[in-house]
């Protein structure tokens, strides 16, 4: 053995954990953390290096276990486990498949209690689906880090480390060992600055907004509903994004720092609302419209007859916004016909007035916004 394992621990400057207070109401639960290994089999190589951020009453800081030779793992892993039990919620970088199962195999190896994270997030999981949206060129931590501006000082990677570790087993030497540490302490650091990505799927997949205003305004197409939005985290760089050229209603979402702007074409004219129960229904064909048998029953049967499922319907004449879902419970929806997949909510009074109504329709469009972004 060549000493005792090290532990190091540096303050993060404050400039570069900004961002990360509206993610995070209680930090102090929360443990960001990034491994380096001898090698991509749990049952064969060791982990060498467990880094890990944390908030402390001072800020972010980053603490660093460093196994001098592989004698040490044991005392890596007790030391790491036993720190990170005291967070609530663990976040890596495509730990579900690398880190996470790696440690609970080398806890097994060493005869060590299971390493169970409890609640996790996983970076990586979280943004890869928006890759097409935000235009990346990929997924790697590195490339995520490029798209903010965020390029690093280390040159290796993280196999390219094992030779040099392997090389600081053999003759001990500080220089090594702060490549080793620079390595890993980057990852961190860079993990928490790439975090402000996350207000994307915060955005469209969690909802996370406030309405500040939604107004009626005249277009070259015709009127259209401008949306604004306010979300609790900035964007980490301007986003731009529409329905798709398949959808018949194109609508567009535009975002830069904490504000998102959605501009929603209003379609003018007739559309039909299809009654469900259409059995307890007769249609007048002479008005085209369905009535209820309580009240056909003081129609001359000459004029009128059972009402069908594709029948079954009256009509609105006004003002109508697209509404990208199954139909809500509350509010009706409208079709141009029976067999129309496109629903229509109206655009009046009562939906205007109802802000749970209004959340909801909000939500469904950043679904379907995110999904035709991922097609394209």
């Amino acid at each position: 053995m060549i000493g005792d394992m090290k532990t190091i621990e540096n303050t993060m400057e404050y400039s570069k954990t900004k961002h990360l207070s509206p993610f995070f109401p209680h930090p102090e639960e929360v443990l960001f953390f990034d491994i380096e290994t001898t090698g991509f089999s749990a049952k064969s190589a060791s982990v060498y290096l467990i880094g890990c951020a944390f908030y402390s009453r001072d800020g972010w800081r980053i603490r660093q276990y460093f196994a001098q030779d592989r004698t040490q793992e044991k005392e890596l892993l007790e030391a790491f486990c036993s720190f990170a039990s005291t967070f609530s919620s663990l976040i890596h970088f495509n730990g579900n498949a690398f880190d996470v199962p790696f440690l609970q195999e080398r806890c097994k190896k060493h005869r060590l209690p299971p390493f169970s994270p409890g609640v996790q997030t996983d970076i990586y999981k979280c943004i890869s689906p928006y890759k097409n949206l935000l235009r990346l060129p990929g997924c790697r931590q590195k490339q995520l880090e490029e798209s903010i501006g965020l390029f690093r000082e280390d040159p290796f990677t993280g196999g390219q480390l094992i030779e040099l570790y392997r090389a600081f087993e053999q003759r001990p030497d500080e220089r090594l060992l702060e490549v080793l540490l620079l390595h890993n302490r980057e990852d961190l650091s860079g993990m928490l600055s790439i975090y402000s990505l996350m207000a994307v799927p915060a955005l469209f997949s969690d909802a996370r907004f406030t309405p500040v205003q939604m107004q009626m305004q005249r277009a070259e197409g015709g009127d259209e509903l401008a949306v604004v939005l306010d979300l609790p985290a900035a964007l980490p760089f301007p986003i731009a994004c529409h329905s798709g050229i398949s959808s018949p209603w194109r609508y567009y979402l535009s975002g830069r720092d904490r504000t998102v702007r959605l501009k929603v074409p209003v379609r003018s004219g007739e559309l039909k609302y299809f009654y469900p129960d259409y059995k307890n229904y007769s249609y007048l064909p002479d008005e085209d419209r369905a009535i209820h048998k309580s009240v056909a029953v003081y129609v001359d049967k000459a004029h009128r007859m059972p009402a069908t499922a594709a029948t079954c319907y009256v009509k609105k004449d006004g003002s109508f916004l697209p509404w990208p879902g199954t139909a809500p419970e509350n509010a009706p929806v409208f079709r141009e016909d029976y067999r129309s997949k496109e629903l229509w909510i109206e655009a009046g009074p009562s939906f205007f007035s109802d802000d749970g109504l209004k959340e909801l329709w909000i939500g469904l469009l950043l679904k379907a916004l995110s999904a035709a972004g991922k097609r394209n």
